[in-house]
């Protein structure tokens, strides 16, 4: 169904995985990421006002990743400058706590004007064969995915277990 896809076998019952994300995914919607928020991921329709569409042996839902990025080249200069400034202004050199602490805020400062990568991504369940098929191989990605995916389907303390077994 897919080209570039990563295949993950479920170590649970694929039906009671669809009855768990029938019964959630309009609780973790997607909202993109506020002024100071680096990361923001959620469910979006597949289809307009549907979250999850069920097909034959398939459930099929999309989820939505947003991501500002921070080039570490700028935040490093940032913080040279500034330092460089105390240095000139005070006469004193900083400690590395007092560096790092500079460094978070100046992070913090440009997290609102830094660009935002969006990322959606089709995800299928397939219910005959027990697998989770993502269109999607970067693994940084995936990792947020299924992190999503598993606090969704995941009741108590009884996780979902997967098992990441082809790269399609």
């Amino acid at each position: 169904m897919y080209e570039n896809a990563t295949v993950y076998h479920l170590k649970a019952n694929a039906d009671y995985v669809v009855e768990r994300l029938l019964g959630g995914v309009r609780d973790a919607e997607f909202t993109p990421c506020s002024k100071y928020q680096e990361l923001s991921y959620g469910f979006v329709p597949v289809k307009k006002g549907s979250y999850l569409e069920t097909r034959k042996k398939l459930a099929v839902f999309k989820v939505k990743l947003e991501k500002k990025v921070l080039s570490p080249t700028v935040l490093r200069q940032r913080v040279i400058e500034a330092v460089e400034d105390h240095k000139d202004l005070t006469g004193e050199r900083l400690t590395k706590l007092q560096i790092e602490c500079l460094r978070k805020e100046i992070r913090t400062g440009l997290i609102p004007r830094a660009p935002k990568i969006t990322t959606v991504i089709e995800v299928y369940i397939d219910t005959e064969q027990g697998c989770l098929v993502v269109n999607n191989q970067d693994t940084d990605v995936n990792k947020l995915f299924l992190q999503l995916f598993i606090q969704m389907v995941s009741s108590g303390k009884a996780g979902i277990m997967l098992e990441n077994t082809v790269a399609a």
